[in-house]
Parts: structure tokens; C-alpha cells; sequence
């Protein structure tokens, strides 16, 4: 007899609620090497992922943010959608690897680790990760626009055009 996906499943969760399972799974986690091993490689999977898609903008291995520069703290680092969370979704080359939009933290780092450091990511500041994200900024950070104007400042002092 063939068991259908639905009473996989349950055998499954009725596996998973089982005294015993749960006995395991407890003592699992509160071995500290188990929780130091995953960290580690957690952090260091992180770490990865900072610097290659930092290395476009700094040059080098050191983590930065891709718009202001922002470089002191790895943990003020974040890894950003850039088209956006919602515009993501919809990417051709992200859909064939399966991305989900749902993805956070370690599962994101997993997925990423996985798939060789897809397009469409890059590094942000918390700081100007959310400063994309209010609403009125069409996924821009306010130093994008400073940038902008600055340079465009630039060019009208350079040109010797005169309107």
C-alpha cells in the first residue's frame, strides 16, 4: 500500500509529538556544542555572504554598506532585496531557484550559501535598509538622493552650458 503525502505527514507529526523525539530534541538543544557549532556556522556563512557582495563596492573582503560606506560593525549589516521584498517575488532568475520572499535570516543565508550568491541581493546599513523601506521613498535610501543631487550639482558647475 502507497502512502499519500497527507499520511506521510501525520505519521510524521505523530513521530514528532512522541515523548521520546521531544526527550531528544531537548537535550540536542541544550548542548552547548551544538549550539556553538551552528552558530559558528551561522556567522561564518554570514560573514561569506557580506563579502561577496560588498567586494563590488569596497573592493576587498571587508563587509560595507553598498550605499553609505558603512563599514565599523558586521552586526549593523543587513542583506537587502534590491528591487525590493515585494518586487523580488517576480524575478525571472530567482524564480527558477525556488526564492520565496518569506525568507529570513538563517534560512535566507542557507538559501543563498546554496545557490552561489544569486543577483538581486546586496549589502545595506539597518539604517539605510530602512530608510528604503518607508513608505514615499520608492525603494530608494535618502543618500541615493543626496548622491543625485550632488552629482548632478557637479555637472552644472562643470558644464559650461548656460539655458
Amino acid at each position: 500500500m502507497v502512502q499519500t503525502d497527507k499520511e506521510s505527514k501525520s505519521k510524521q507529526n505523530e513521530y514528532l509529538q512522541t515523548p521520546e523525539r521531544k526527550l531528544q530534541e531537548k537535550t540536542l538543544y541544550q548542548n552547548l556544542e551544538y549550539k556553538t557549532d551552528k552558530h559558528v556556522i551561522y556567522v561564518a556563512n554570514r560573514l561569506k555572504i557580506l563579502s561577496h557582495y560588498s567586494k563590488q563596492i569596497s573592493n576587498s573582503n571587508i563587509p560595507c554598506c553598498n550605499c553609505c560606506g558603512e563599514s565599523s560593525h558586521v552586526d549593523f549589516l543587513a542583506i537587502d532585496h534590491v528591487a525590493g521584498k515585494s518586487q523580488i517575488d517576480s524575478e525571472p532568475e530567482l524564480i527558477k531557484l525556488d526564492y520565496s520572499s518569506k525568507l529570513k535570516g538563517k534560512r535566507l543565508i542557507d538559501w543563498i550559501i546554496k545557490n552561489n550568491c544569486p543577483d538581486g541581493f546586496q549589502i545595506l546599513c539597518h539604517n539605510c535598509n530602512v530608510a528604503k523601506g518607508l513608505i514615499g521613498n520608492n525603494n530608494t535610501c535618502t543618500h541615493e538622493t543626496i548622491h543625485q543631487e550632488e552629482t548632478f550639482a557637479r555637472m552644472e558647475e562643470q558644464s559650461s552650458f548656460e539655458l
